[in-house]
């Protein structure tokens, strides 16, 4: 088995030749405008693994293109970051800002993208059409390109849940869980039964608190009463009325009580509120953390460490909660993209139209063949029938982390690509493949949804609510007044939620909540409630 794994990964030279012959044979976009070598810097804010300078899957696109990519992914603050970026003008050539693209714009910093696309880049026109409009900022410029376009069919994919072991719904015998309480009891039942994993202390909770991935801790409740993920606020979208859901007694403050009574019980983790996201992602590989509150993509990397490791039933499985066993939860989102969050291009890039032209070339159908699926015979088969896969051995292969930043990097999704179905009917995305779906079960995986009557994780979840057209509302462009808000507000959640939760007493915890509410209420809600009700009500009309 060991040489047969290692037998996928051919010499440089070798996968490099396949690469090209492929993309030479199937391109149907034109040969690319291949001129002088060029390097051009991408910075994103989103942590991970340091990319390395040469990968077989970027060496190829470097022979088609002439284009090498020099990576940077954030490390520390973002806020330090970026604001060390603007005060010098130090941008690089293209920015993924994330949740903190509108820093860039406010520097200014970011350039008009219609112009350049509409004339030097094809496929990208192709790819936004249907979507254009919706791009525009409220100056009616183009300056980010969402990463993931819908396009043909699509799959549902579980996002945010409650995520538990899958060993302790074996163990509990398979239970219907349905509200936070039983969730807690399941996990305090398994804890007390196994207080320890091998000769460490048992986490029955724990919660993600790192820089801007506070959101696990601070929205999570509007999950619990039966909202999707909107952020900060709850809407009607057949009356469009917004409810600020934060300062709620009976949402926000509920969670943050029960959660104090599990600190003070022992089983939230005592150093939620001080470990990095890298900790966090450790804790969980580890097998000793049986559940918490988070989003699939920021788990991902812990689950494949898990699943390298053979530890099955130790991996995650997820699960729609809410406070009451009758409220229709709503974790499933319907297809959208994120507005306003994506590629930018900055005013330090000297050749915008070679770097616009460069990411035409990464959205070609054969482009992204390769940059999700690989090399056919060595990443991905092809059936008879038409239909792409993987063998074991494959899989197996692109488990570990080690091949797969030798073969591409581990980032070529950081550029604009379609999602749903390509136009022979498989998936853009090897995850949403309903053969790969099925073949990355393992027998635990399937034990579990045959005890639950089902065939996927997503069929134990509820549909998402079609009505809601504007989706999602924190994607919304807001005022200048609107952001100084949300920035206070941030800062606020920072600050008094971790306080509830670690109170010593009850009476320290009411302390901490009244505190929170004057806080958050001497600020200008109401204006921006107003103005996102406003927009929210545009969008449900102008998106139909």
């Amino acid at each position: 088995m060991r040489s047969r794994i290692a037998g996928l990964f051919l010499s440089a030279s070798c996968l490099l030749s396949l690469i090209l012959m492929v993309s030479c044979s199937e391109n149907t976009g034109g040969k690319p405008d291949r001129q002088d070598l060029v390097t051009f810097r991408y910075f994103l804010n989103a942590p991970g693994d340091s990319v390395p300078e040469h990968t077989l899957i970027s060496e190829a696109i470097r022979q088609q293109t002439g284009v090498t990519i020099q990576y940077e992914r954030i490390v520390g603050e973002i806020d330090q970051k970026l604001g060390v970026m603007i005060a010098g003008k130090d941008y690089p050539d293209f920015i993924y800002g994330g949740d903190k693209t509108y820093r860039l714009l406010e520097a200014k910093a970011l350039i008009p993208l219609e112009d350049l696309i509409q004339t030097h880049a094809p496929n990208l026109q192709r790819l936004y059409a249907p979507y254009w409009e919706r791009l525009k900022a409220e100056d009616g410029h183009i300056y980010t390109l969402p990463l993931s376009v819908p396009t043909g069919k699509h799959t549902r994919w579980i996002n945010a849940a409650f995520w538990v072991q899958k060993k302790v719904l074996k163990e509990a015998g398979y239970p219907v869980i349905k509200t936070f309480d039983e969730y807690v009891e399941l996990l305090r039942d398994y804890w007390h039964r196994h207080p320890s994993y091998e000769g460490q202390p048992t986490i029955p909770f724990e919660i993600l608190t790192y820089d801007i991935r506070n959101f696990t801790l601070t929205t999570a409740m509007q999950f619990l009463a039966g909202g999707p993920n909107d952020s900060r606020v709850m809407v009607d979208p057949a009356a469009g009325n917004l409810h600020f859901y934060q300062t709620d007694e009976a949402i926000t403050g509920r969670y943050y009580n029960k959660l104090n009574d599990m600190f003070l019980e022992g089983m939230v983790d005592p150093e939620a509120f001080v470990m990095t996201y890298e900790q966090y992602l450790e804790k969980l590989a580890s097998g000793r953390v049986l559940g918490m509150f988070d989003q699939s993509w920021q788990i991902q990397e812990a689950q494949l460490t898990l699943k390298e490791a053979g530890k099955f039933e130790e991996m995650y499985a997820p699960l729609q909660l809410t406070f009451e066993a009758d409220t229709r939860a709503e974790y499933l989102e319907n297809v959208t993209m994120n507005y306003g969050i994506g590629l930018g291009l900055s005013i330090a890039c000297e050749d915008p139209v070679r770097a616009i032209k460069f990411v035409d070339y990464m959205a070609r159908e054969e482009t992204q063949l390769l940059r999700y699926w690989g090399i056919e015979g060595q990443q991905y088969q092809i059936s008879g029938e038409g239909r792409f896969y993987r063998t074991e051995e494959q899989r197996a292969w692109l488990h570990n982390k080690r091949n797969r930043l030798r073969l591409s990097g581990d980032i070529l999704y950081f550029w604009p690509g379609s999602s749903g179905t390509r136009p022979d009917g498989n998936s853009y995305d090897p995850a949403t493949q309903p053969e790969e779906i099925q073949a990355e079960y393992s027998e635990v995986d399937k034990e579990l949804l045959a005890a639950y009557g089902v065939q996927t994780y997503e069929e134990l979840f509820d549909p998402p609510d079609p009505k809601r057209v504007y989706f999602p509302a924190w994607s919304i462009e807001l005022s200048d007044e609107a952001k100084v808000f949300d920035q206070k507000l941030n800062d606020l959640n920072k600050r008094f939620p971790p306080q509830m939760v670690v109170a010593e007493s009850k009476s320290e915890f009411d302390q901490h909540w009244q505190e929170y509410v004057k806080a958050v209420h001497s600020l200008d809600v109401k204006g921006w409630m107003s103005e996102l009700e406003e927009k929210i009500r545009k969008r449900q009309i102008d998106w139909q």
